[in-house]
């Protein structure tokens, strides 16, 4: 760390303890070109091996498009793991939609969500799963009128044409079932279709879905309940937000029963959601508003 510090300065720390995946995250600056970084560093021990190894695999999705993180550099020694990624400006979704009115907030989904579907179709083209999306992760940044999308945290994120033998976190509430239950070998980009769904559900209702405060029977009720319709939510979303968080409704429990008939009960589900992105699009924009005005 000390060689780096010759380089950058610290800012300032970034989110909480309990929150962080990684032993410490920091919002660094260049000391020459004053630009700003993420800096995310972790003590090894034989208690973490877990978290090295995501932190590693998190330093080898860089990207060079506008809207997903770059890795600027990446240190390992004997004792520690640093991973430097550049520093997406804005504030967290869920956060930016509390300063929306709500007469405007259709207006402003109107022009996000294609944004944030065009950053993860690039992902499908890379054959990536971010396995992770939540408000938190997506970033949002308003200037001059023009809203920018952003899409970070990576460190949950696999490849679908490699195989994955990890034991996963999951983002509780937003996880698709195939998270829920660590069948990675199943998961693709209509993984995160769901949890897109899941945030769309909640931005219009302001609360998850299915929702407990008992963490096991949260968990549960994701495997066992479809998603639920809202008189919040907009009239003709839930069909379209239905389909994309379209799951097996468990009615024996999944330790029960065999991993085969696990695999063909999520797999089921998985099939009844979209094909792709732009069928989501699509659906949302032949809901007409306004006076028969279209989405987008």
């Amino acid at each position: 760390m000390s060689n780096l510090l010759q380089k950058y300065s610290i800012k300032k720390s970034l989110g909480t303890q309990s929150k962080r995946k990684f032993g410490a995250v920091y919002l660094v600056q260049n000391k020459l070109t004053l630009e700003l970084a993420v800096l995310k560093s972790l003590v090894k021990t034989e208690l973490n091996f877990q978290l090295q190894a995501r932190l590693l695999k998190e330093a080898t999705f860089s990207f060079n498009t506008l809207g997903l993180p770059k890795t600027i550099d990446f240190f390992e020694t004997e004792t520690e793991i640093i991973v430097l990624k550049n520093y997406s400006e804005g504030m967290s979704l869920d956060e930016y939609w509390q300063t929306i009115k709500r007469r405007k907030r259709i207006e402003v989904f109107q022009i996000i969500l294609p944004k944030l579907i065009h950053l993860l179709q690039i992902l499908v083209e890379q054959k990536i799963v971010h396995c992770d999306l939540k408000p938190s992760n997506i970033i949002i940044h308003e200037e001059n009128g023009q809203i920018e999308v952003k899409l970070i945290d990576f460190g949950m994120a696999l490849r679908t044409d490699e195989e994955n033998h990890r034991q996963t976190l999951f983002p509780l509430g937003y996880a698709a079932p195939e998270l829920l239950l660590n069948k990675l070998e199943i998961v693709d980009q209509r993984t995160d279709q769901f949890s897109l769904g899941i945030i769309i559900w909640k931005l219009f209702t302001d609360k998850l879905p299915l929702m407990h405060p008992n963490p096991s029977i949260f968990t549960n009720l994701q495997l066992t309940h479809p998603l639920p319709d809202d008189v919040e939510l907009p009239k003709g979303f839930y069909p379209i937000l239905l389909k994309m968080c379209n799951k097996h409704q468990f009615k024996t429990a999944p330790n029960l029963i065999s991993k085969e008939e696990i695999l063909n009960n999520l797999t089921e589900g998985i099939n009844g959601r979209f094909d792709n992105y732009d069928e989501i699009l699509l659906s949302f924009q032949s809901i007409p508003i306004r006076r028969n005005l279209f989405w987008f």
